[in-house]
């Protein structure tokens, strides 16, 4: 069913607003100013930024140094997303809505593990963003529960509730985390990927970028699984893996039982990551002569040592994704994807700042804060 707010006055606008909102985040040149400050200088930067002067100014007596600057940026992005679902009219705040859903399971999977291994509430409270349907008031409302069970309980009016309760069965037993995030992730990405949404300005579009992040992030959930202690069976490996994506999780479950180099590379080769993977590397050790061919041979490497990805990697992957959605933004600047555009972009700037000053106050060096950057 077509959205029906496509060609209105009030669509166009809102497209209009979200990419002027882009035009606002950091550019690289503030970054590289930034590493060269000291935590109060970068305070007093952020200070003068409209995005961000209202929260430094409300907490700069509560808080201070890097903590400040964390809980500035973090109030500020559920700001922003909260007036993203305000301007988006019709089916497309809706789609906003739901895409931002991946908050409240982030929020809710901090505070339940949080819950059952005993962290301080306020250590806690400093990963949580409320920029989905949960708001601050129920989240600090959550965190005052001393049983995942009791938490749970007072989520009934989420949207997400059945999932989260058919798969919860007691907080604590081996394995109950990762499958309720698995539950969860599922039925996020089958909201957004509804094929109701066909007519959809963008969604087409859409549609293709998620189901590549689907695949980014099943080849990423394959890795670890193989890094575990004991190894999986294909039941574990099926219900781990998010359907949807380009990739059939059948081919993953191929992957994971391949021992040798030779089959392992050919599989690996039919997959759509690998031309990718070998471009972001391309773009980190800057040698235009890498391949896909290298690429499976060294994930083969990692694979068989049963060694985690490389985080400098997984960084590439993400600024490549960035870039593809974005290009997709501009080329359908009247559709869903300028919107999401900005909302991704928002979210990097602000895990770019807690990163440079989470590596700030712990003395790295710029070159160390740099890896964990996103542009």
């Amino acid at each position: 069913m077509p959205l029906p707010g496509v060609t209105s006055p009030s669509f166009i606008y809102a497209c209009t607003r979200f990419r002027v909102r882009r035009t606002t985040l950091l550019p690289r040149e503030d970054y590289l100013r930034l590493m060269r400050m000291s935590i109060p200088e970068i305070i007093t930067l952020l200070g003068r930024r409209e995005e961000y002067a209202q929260e430094i100014t409300d907490l700069i007596h509560d808080f201070a140094g890097a903590h400040l600057i964390e809980e500035a940026v973090n109030r500020s992005l559920a700001r922003s997303f909260r007036n993203a679902r305000a301007i988006a009219p019709g089916d497309l705040q809706t789609l906003t809505r739901e895409y931002l859903t991946r908050w409240d399971i982030a929020n809710i999977m901090a505070i339940l593990r949080g819950t059952v291994h005993n962290i301080p509430r306020q250590q806690v409270r400093d990963l949580l963003i409320p920029a989905g349907e949960i708001d601050s008031a129920l989240l600090d409302r959550l965190l005052s529960f001393t049983t995942c069970g009791e938490a749970i309980e007072a989520l009934q009016d989420w949207r997400l509730y059945p999932v989260l309760a058919e798969s919860y069965r007691v907080c604590g037993e081996k394995g109950v985390f990762a499958r309720i995030e698995n539950e969860l992730y599922r039925h996020y990405y089958a909201g957004l990927l509804n094929p109701g949404r066909s007519g959809c300005s963008g969604c087409q579009e859409l549609n293709a970028y998620l189901r590549f992040e689907i695949d980014i992030t099943n080849m990423k959930n394959l890795l670890r699984l193989h890094c575990g202690i004991e190894a999986c069976d294909l039941a574990t490996i099926d219900q781990t893996m998010i359907p949807g994506g380009r990739i059939p999780v059948s081919r993953f479950e191929r992957l994971y039982g391949i021992e040798t180099e030779g089959e392992f590379v050919s599989v690996f080769l039919e997959t759509d990551i690998a031309p990718v993977l070998a471009q972001a590397i391309r773009d980190l050790r800057r040698d235009p002569e890498f391949s896909s061919f290298d690429a499976a041979e060294l994930v083969w490497q990692r694979w068989h040592q049963r060694q985690r990805p490389i985080h400098e990697v997984e960084m590439a992957i993400t600024r490549i994704r960035l870039h593809r959605l974005e290009s997709l933004s501009q080329r359908h600047p009247f559709s869903v994807l300028p919107v999401l555009a900005y909302l991704e972009r928002k979210k990097y700037e602000v895990a770019n700042l807690r990163a440079i000053a989470r590596g700030k106050a712990f003395g790295l060096p710029t070159e160390r804060i740099w890896q964990y950057i996103v542009l």
